[in-house]
C-alpha cells in the first residue's frame, strides 16, 4: 500500500497501487477525463443549456455505454445547501464503480472508483478552525461526510473547471468525465474507455517511483493523450524542484506539466516539464458553493496547471475534428481524427488526411509560448512575486498557499530572463494559454505555418530517450 497525494495539496489518501452552447448531435466532440477527489456538479462552470445536455451521451458519442444512468439534479436551486437537500434521495441511490451522467451539464460521465478525500473545518484550543486541516487530522462524523462522487475536498472540482469550466478554461465546449479516487486504477479505467480522448492526473506517489503505475502509464500513453502534473518540489515540499524522471506517472509519451505564476518564475515546479501553465490561484470553480469561477488558492501548483493543458489539448482536438468533419471521439490506433470531406492535403501539412496522437503533441508543443506571460485565466499573483503582503496569512500562513507552504513565486518574470539562457531545461516548450491555443488553431487551419523549435525539439528527444530507458526497466 502506498500513500497517494494531490500534487497541489497536502490532502492524502491511503490507497493501493451556465455553460456554452455545444454543437448538435453529429458534430465534432472532445472528451476529457479528470482523475481527482470528485465533483461539485452544481457549480455554474459545468452548466450546459444546449440540446445535448438532455440527450443520453450514447446518442451522440459512439461507444459510450448505454447503461450509464442519469442523475437528475436540482441545478437551479439558489444555494448548494438547498440543492443537496432537494437531491438527498438521488444521492442516496448512487453506488461506487457505476457510470452516471448529469443532464443539464457537460458532465457526460461521473464515477467513483474509490474515496475522494474530505476537508472539514476543525476547532483547536489554540484558536479558530484551520483551513485546510493537515492530512491525517480530518474530522470524521456526520458533519464531515465522505460522499460518493460529490467533491468533499475541493481539489477535483477545481481541476475539472480548469479543463472545461465556463468561462475561464481553454475548452469550455469539451465534455467532461469526473472520476473520483486518486490512483492507478482510476487512470486505467479512463484509458480503457475508447470514447475518451484525454485524461488529466494531478496526483502522485510520495515515494516517487512505483513499478505498477510506471508500467500502466507507459502503456496508456500510446493509446490516449495522458497529462500529468510535474510535482511541487521534492517530497511535495516546494523548496526544490522534484526531478520528473523520479515521478512514476511521467512515462515517455505522457505530457508533464510544470508551472509559472502570471508569467513569473516558480522555481519549485518539478523539472524538466514539457510545457507549463499558471500554477497559483487562477480562476476556478468551488466545491462548496454555487459561485461563478473566481481566483482562489484552492487551485494551485502543478495540480492546476496540468488540467489547464488537458483543456488546451481538447481544444486542439476539437478544431482538428471540425476541419475533418470527424464525429467520433477517442484515439484509436494512434489516430485522433480523419478527413471525411475529401479535402486536398499536402505533404507536411500539420493536419493532413489523418491527425495522429504524435501530431497532436507536436502542435501543442510547437505553439506554446516560449517565455510565459500572464494570461486571461491566471487570477492572483502570489505575494512573493511582487510588493505585497500575504492576503490570508491568518489562514494559510506566510506561504499564502494553503497546499504548499514552500512554493514561492519569484519577483522575476520569464520575459526578463535573458534570452540566451535555455529555459527549456525547466519549462520545456513554454506556456499553454489562450494565445497558444489560438495559434494552434491557425496552424491546423493553414493560416499560420508550424513554428520551428529546434532547441526544444532536441531537448525533448533526449528527454524521451531517458524516460524510455528508465521506464523500459520496469
Amino acid at each position: 500500500m502506498r500513500r497517494l497525494v494531490c500534487l497541489a495539496a497536502v490532502c492524502a489518501l491511503a490507497a493501493p497501487g451556465s455553460g456554452p452552447t455545444h454543437a448538435a448531435a453529429g458534430a465534432a466532440q472532445a472528451v476529457v477525463a479528470v482523475i481527482d477527489s470528485g465533483i461539485n456538479p452544481y457549480a455554474p462552470a459545468f452548466r450546459d443549456r444546449s440540446a445535448l445536455a438532455t440527450q443520453h451521451p450514447s446518442t451522440y458519442i459512439p461507444g459510450y455505454p448505454a447503461s450509464a444512468k442519469a442523475l437528475r439534479l436540482s441545478l437551479d436551486a439558489p444555494t448548494l445547501a438547498k440543492a443537496l437537500a432537494k437531491d438527498k434521495e438521488v444521492w442516496e441511490t448512487v453506488v461506487s464503480r457505476q457510470l452516471y451522467w448529469i443532464p443539464g451539464t457537460k458532465l457526460i460521465g461521473v464515477i467513483s472508483m474509490s474515496a475522494g478525500g474530505r476537508r472539514c473545518a476543525r476547532s483547536t484550543a489554540a484558536g479558530p478552525a484551520t483551513f485546510p486541516p493537515p492530512a491525517g487530522t480530518l474530522n470524521v462524523g456526520p458533519d464531515c461526510p465522505e460522499r460518493i462522487i460529490l467533491d468533499d475536498h475541493g481539489h477535483g472540482t477545481s481541476t475539472a473547471s480548469r479543463i472545461a469550466g465556463t468561462p475561464h478554461s481553454l475548452a469550455p465546449g469539451a465534455r467532461l468525465v469526473a472520476i473520483e479516487g486518486l490512483g492507478t486504477d482510476s487512470s486505467v479505467w479512463a484509458a480503457e474507455q475508447p470514447w475518451i480522448d484525454v485524461q488529466s492526473n494531478s496526483w502522485g506517489f510520495v515515494m516517487g517511483l512505483e513499478p505498477g503505475a510506471m508500467r500502466a502509464f507507459r502503456d496508456m500513453a500510446g493509446d490516449q493523450l495522458v497529462v500529468t502534473a510535474s510535482g511541487n518540489g521534492v517530497g511535495f515540499s516546494g523548496f526544490a524542484p522534484e526531478p520528473t524522471y523520479l515521478h512514476a506517472l511521467s512515462a515517455p509519451g505522457v505530457i508533464v506539466v510544470g508551472g509559472h505564476d502570471n508569467g513569473h518564475v516558480t522555481a519549485w515546479s518539478g523539472a524538466p516539464a514539457h510545457v507549463v501553465a499558471d500554477a497559483f490561484a487562477p480562476y476556478t470553480a468551488m466545491w462548496n458553493s454555487k459561485t461563478e469561477m473566481k481566483p482562489d488558492p484552492v487551485a494551485c501548483c502543478t495540480s492546476t496547471s496540468a488540467p489547464y493543458v488537458a483543456g488546451a489539448a481538447a481544444a486542439i482536438i476539437l478544431k482538428a475534428r471540425q476541419i475533418h468533419g470527424w464525429t467520433k471521439t477517442g484515439i484509436r490506433n494512434g489516430v485522433v481524427s480523419k478527413d471525411t470531406k475529401g479535402g486536398s492535403w499536402s505533404a507536411g501539412d500539420p493536419l493532413g488526411r489523418t491527425f495522429t496522437l504524435d501530431e497532436l503533441r507536436r502542435v501543442l508543443f510547437a505553439t506554446a509560448e516560449s517565455r510565459p506571460r500572464a494570461g486571461r485565466d491566471d487570477g492572483l499573483l502570489h505575494f512573493t512575486g511582487g510588493p505585497a503582503a500575504p492576503e490570508h496569512y491568518e489562514r494559510d500562513g506566510l506561504g499564502e498557499n494553503p497546499y504548499c507552504q514552500g512554493c514561492w513565486t519569484l519577483p522575476l518574470t520569464w520575459d526578463a530572463v535573458p534570452a540566451g539562457l535555455p529555459a527549456y531545461l525547466s519549462i520545456g516548450y513554454g506556456a499553454i494559454n489562450e494565445r497558444s491555443v489560438a495559434f494552434a488553431r491557425k496552424v491546423l487551419s493553414g493560416a499560420k505555418p508550424m513554428p520551428s523549435r529546434p532547441d526544444e525539439d532536441a531537448f525533448y528527444e533526449q528527454d524521451q530517450a531517458l524516460r524510455a530507458a528508465v521506464w523500459g526497466a520496469v
